[in-house]
């Protein structure tokens, strides 16, 4: 009786599932489940690549919206002397615990942060002047947008070329929804602070400021108040969200090459007078957010 009983139920349970496979087949099967996915229009185009005018006419009013817009800000900005050299070979051992006063000294009390609402020109170059940043093609060396994925895609393209059975495990995606810009600028010699392209984007470090850096290390050497610094492979970096052409990310970055004489004193006094070089690597920081709080707050009431 149990095995007759058995039998039973598996013939219903077969049936059960011949009737919904028919099934399938005459309504033509289940509809398969789709995601679709919606690409928010940017708010300016995405520029070709080359298109430099296109793209530092972008940067500058992108600037132009930071220095009269609204947001919360966190800035941060920091030096890093390091790759001290000489030819003296005294000298050149002292220059560990030089490096350690000078980087004590260049880091002190640099960095702020402002609420939303309160003007962001005092603390965006051109600092404490109320116009924006505006960069022309003759100070520029390179200029590109997402770079990275440009790259990305042209390297699939040269596998393609190059293997007629490769594919790409996934389309490339050039226009991000954070776009990126990096922006090379052209050298320069000894700018003065708030003179030329370096004096208004760079806290150009003054010469009192060296001078008294430099007297820090007097017991080793004295310094005639001269150097020459040459700010070389500066760049600006920018992160945008590309559908409300909203800053996210601001970035000046610095080289500083650096050429001072001194003077060996106490038990450096017989190097004489020498040639010292180093290098400062500075980096300014600007952090975004455009999001109203009061607006959150007023929402959440």
């Amino acid at each position: 009786m149990k095995s007759a009983t058995l039998k039973i139920l598996s013939l219903i349970m077969m049936f059960a599932v011949l009737i919904g496979v028919t099934s399938c087949s005459l309504t033509g099967g289940e509809e398969e489940e789709t995601t679709e996915t919606t690409t928010l229009a940017s708010a300016t185009p995405l520029m070709a690549e080359g298109a430099t005018e296109e793209v530092i006419a972008y940067f500058n009013t992108l600037m132009a919206k930071i220095n009269s817009g609204k947001a919360s800000l966190k800035y941060s900005s920091n030096y890093d002397p390091k790759g001290f050299d000489c030819e003296n070979s005294a000298l050149k051992a002292a220059l560990p615990t030089i490096v350690k006063l000078m980087k004590d000294g260049f880091n002190a009390d640099l960095g702020a942060e402002v609420a939303y609402g309160e003007p962001l020109a005092n603390y965006i170059p051109v600092k404490n002047d109320a116009a924006a940043l505006a960069l022309t093609a003759d100070d520029i060396v390179e200029i590109a947008v997402n770079k990275e994925a440009y790259s990305r895609a042209a390297e699939e393209e040269s596998k393609l070329a190059a293997d007629e059975n490769y594919t790409t495990a996934s389309a490339i995606v050039v226009d991000e929804d954070v776009r990126k810009i990096t922006i090379t600028l052209k050298d320069e010699t000894d700018p003065a602070a708030g003179e030329g392209l370096f004096g208004k984007i760079y806290n150009i470090p003054d010469r009192k400021l060296i001078a008294d850096e430099m007297a820090k290390m007097s017991e080793y050497m004295t310094y005639d108040g001269n150097y020459s610094a040459k700010y070389t492979g500066c760049t600006v970096y920018m992160e945008i969200n590309r559908i409300t052409d909203e800053v996210i990310k601001l970035e000046f970055n610095r080289n500083i090459e650096v050429t001072a004489t001194v003077t060996g004193v106490g038990t450096l006094a017989s190097v004489g007078t020498q040639e010292i070089k180093f290098v400062v690597n500075g980096n300014d920081k600007y952090e975004f957010d455009w999001a109203d709080p009061n607006a959150v707050t007023e929402a959440a009431e």
